[in-house]
């Protein structure tokens, strides 16, 4: 994952400002940019054209397929990352178990 900041403004960039891209993976859904959609349980959610996703779940963040719900995890950041926090983590995703993506 990369970030930018869609704002000119210097500040720190908000979830609503905050631009996600996903420049390599083996699905070509994942790739793109990800912006701020809505919140799910106090938690932000961002979503590509593809209807992928970066969200986050008692307090860890996974990367899946938001168009279907539940959501479908490819992804998950759970070891070594910081868990509970207002922005998705830059690194420390793992392919969850059984996804061959």
């Amino acid at each position: 994952l990369s970030a930018s900041d869609s704002s000119s403004s210097p500040p720190p960039p908000s979830p609503s400002s905050a631009v996600y891209s996903v420049c390599s993976s083996s699905n070509p859904d994942l790739l793109g940019r990800y912006s701020h959609t809505h919140y799910v349980d106090s938690a932000p959610v961002w979503t590509n054209d593809e209807g992928m996703g970066i969200w986050r779940h008692f307090g860890y963040w996974y990367v899946g397929d938001y168009s279907e719900w539940p959501p479908v995890t490819y992804y998950r950041c759970v070891v070594g990352c910081e868990q509970g926090g207002d922005e998705p983590p830059l690194k420390g995703y793992k392919t969850k178990k059984g996804y061959e993506g």
